[in-house]
C-alpha cells in the first residue's frame, strides 16, 4: 500500500491512490492551493473542500466529490471560496439560502400554517384566498415572485373588487413575510403595495336595522317557518353574536337553567359568557324541542353538521319587511342600541366581546353577572318597545321563569 503524506501536490492519479482509513476519516491538504483539502472517509468517499478559520470559527465549505470534480476545477473553486470568505460572505448560509429559496409558494404557506395555532376556518380561508388569487403561482419558487408580478396581479384582482384585492393580497403578504423571516428571500416584494400606497381604503360598513323598521323586520322574522333561521336572526339581534359564533353554537354551551350562553375560543382567543335576555328564552326552549337531541343548536340538514348561513330565509325577511340586512347588521344594530340606552363603552365592549386589554382602566374592570343581565335586558327592552304593538297583535315572547 502506498502511504501518502498528509500534505502533497494534488493530481488526479495521487487522489485516486488514496486509501480509506479503517475508521473515521483523513484530511489531505494541497501544497499548491492552501486550505484545499481532500477528505477521505472509511466508506471510501472522497470529497474536495475548503477549510479556513474566519471570525474565530473554522469554516468548512464542500466543493464536491472527487469523482465529479477534477483537481483543476477544485483549485479554481477553492480560490473563489477563499476570496468570498475573506470578504465576509458566509458561503454555507448562502448555499442553504439558495436551496430553500426554491421552496414553492404553496409550501411556504404550509410551513407558515404548521407553526401557527390558527382556527380551522382561518386555515381554510388562507388556503382559499391564495388558491383564488394566485393559482398559477403556487408551484413557483417563492424567490421568483417579483414586485412587478405583484403590481400586475393586484391591478387584475382589483377589477373584481377592492375588498377582494385587499384580503387576497394580505394572505400573500403574510406568506412572503414568513419566507423573508426564515431567510428564503431578501425582503418581501409585497411591500411595494405599501410603498406605492396601493392598498384600497376599506369603507367600514355602518348599515343597521333602523329603529323605525325594527317592528317590520321582527314581524317578518316571526313569520318564518324555518324555526332555526328565526332563532338565529333573533339571537344575533338580542345578543350581538357574530354569525359564525352562533352557527357553531353547541347545546352544551347553552344553560337554560342559569340562562347563560358560553362561546368558546372566540375571535379574540377567549371564552365569552353572556346572559340570555328574557325575550329569547322561549325561542330557545322551543328550538331545543327540535334540535336538542343533536350537537348543534342550529343543526343542518345533516344533523352532524351545523346549519349554513340561512340565505333564503334572509331573502324572505327582506321581501316581507322591505329591510335589507346581513347577519353582521344585526350585531351592529345590537351595539347601536346599546349606545342608545346609555350603556358605558366599557360595558358595550364587554357585551360585544371586544378586547379591552389595551385600555388600562378597562383592564381593572370585572363585570358582575347581575350587571350584565341588567345591561343586556336594557337592550332587549328597547327592542321590545319598538316591535310590540299596543293592540298586542304582535308581542315578543317573554319568559322570566
Amino acid at each position: 500500500m502506498v502511504i501518502m503524506k498528509r500534505k502533497f501536490n494534488f493530481t488526479q492519479a495521487r487522489i485516486k491512490e488514496l486509501m480509506p482509513p479503517d475508521t473515521g476519516r483523513i484530511d489531505y491538504s494541497d501544497t499548491d492551493i492552501n486550505k484545499l483539502v481532500c477528505r477521505v472517509s472509511h466508506t471510501g468517499n472522497k470529497s474536495f473542500l475548503v477549510t479556513k478559520r474566519a471570525d474565530g470559527k473554522l469554516r468548512n465549505v464542500t466543493i464536491g466529490k472527487c469523482s465529479d470534480v477534477t483537481v483543476i476545477e477544485a483549485r479554481r473553486k477553492a480560490q473563489e471560496i477563499l476570496t468570498a470568505i475573506s470578504t465576509g460572505i458566509d458561503l454555507t448560509a448562502e448555499k442553504r439560502k439558495k436551496v430553500i429559496s426554491k421552496t414553492s409558494l404553496s409550501n411556504v404557506l404550509d410551513l407558515y400554517l404548521s407553526e401557527r395555532e390558527l382556527k380551522p376556518y382561518t386555515v381554510k380561508n388562507y388556503r382559499y384566498k391564495l388558491q383564488r388569487g394566485f393559482s398559477d403561482w403556487l408551484t413557483k419558487p417563492v424567490s421568483s415572485i417579483t414586485e412587478d408580478m405583484i403590481l400586475k396581479r393586484h391591478k387584475k384582482i382589483s377589477k373584481t373588487g377592492k375588498t377582494t384585492a385587499n384580503t387576497t393580497m394580505r394572505v400573500l403578504r403574510l406568506t412572503l413575510n414568513y419566507a423573508d423571516a426564515v431567510g428564503m428571500i431578501d425582503g418581501n416584494p409585497a411591500s411595494i403595495l405599501s410603498k406605492a400606497r396601493l392598498w384600497h381604503k376599506n369603507n367600514r360598513k355602518d348599515r343597521v336595522i333602523p329603529s323605525e323598521q325594527l317592528q317590520a323586520w321582527h314581524e317578518a322574522v316571526e313569520t318564518l317557518t324555518n324555526q332555526k333561521a328565526k332563532v338565529f336572526f333573533l339571537m344575533l339581534l338580542y345578543m350581538g353574536f357574530r354569525s359564525g359564533e352562533a352557527l357553531t353554537l353547541e347545546w352544551s354551551q347553552v344553560d337554560l337553567k342559569t340562562k347563560n350562553i358560553t362561546l368558546l375560543d372566540t375571535k379574540n382567543g377567549t371564552d365569552h359568557r353572556l346572559p340570555i335576555p328574557a325575550p329569547l328564552i322561549v325561542y330557545l326552549k322551543d328550538l331545543r324541542k327540535q334540535t336538542g337531541d343533536y350537537k348543534w343548536v342550529f343543526s343542518g340538514r345533516d344533523p352532524s353538521m351545523h346549519m349554513r348561513h340561512p340565505r333564503e330565509p334572509m331573502k324572505v325577511v327582506t321581501k316581507v319587511s322591505g329591510v335589507e340586512f346581513s347577519p353582521h347588521d344585526c350585531r351592529r344594530t345590537f351595539a347601536t342600541i346599546a349606545e342608545a340606552v346609555n350603556l358605558p363603552i366599557s360595558m358595550i365592549k364587554r357585551l360585544m366581546n371586544h378586547v379591552t386589554t389595551n385600555d388600562v382602566t378597562g383592564g381593572y374592570i370585572v363585570t358582575e353577572e347581575e350587571t350584565l343581565i341588567s345591561a343586556i335586558n336594557k337592550i332587549a327592552d328597547y327592542i321590545q318597545a319598538r316591535v310590540t304593538q299596543k293592540d298586542n297583535v304582535i308581542r315578543l315572547h317573554v319568559d322570566n321563569k
